[in-house]
């Protein structure tokens, strides 16, 4: 199985601030993961590895990159999150 990395974004809409996750297929920069989850067209950056929207009206940032092992990953799949 190829390598598979949870990310947890903190993502910052408007006042309010939430933690998400989604797992990607290769590692990538900070940016990369940002802007496939987010669809980001432009690179804006509000602060170091902190990213403006397409709208620049919110904000996203990797809380955490995690690499999954193959059990965790079917783990995962087996309780739906994946």
């Amino acid at each position: 199985m190829a390598k598979k990395y949870l990310v947890k974004f903190n993502c910052i809409v408007g006042e309010y601030e939430h933690i998400t996750s989604y797992i990607f297929d290769k590692r990538m920069t900070e940016y990369g993961y940002c802007k496939k989850f987010w669809g980001l067209e432009k690179k804006h950056e509000l602060k170091t590895n902190v990213f403006w929207d397409n709208f620049m009206e919110n904000a996203i940032e990797v809380y955490s990159e995690t690499e999954l092992t193959t059990d965790q990953y079917n783990t995962m799949q087996k309780l739906g999150v994946a």
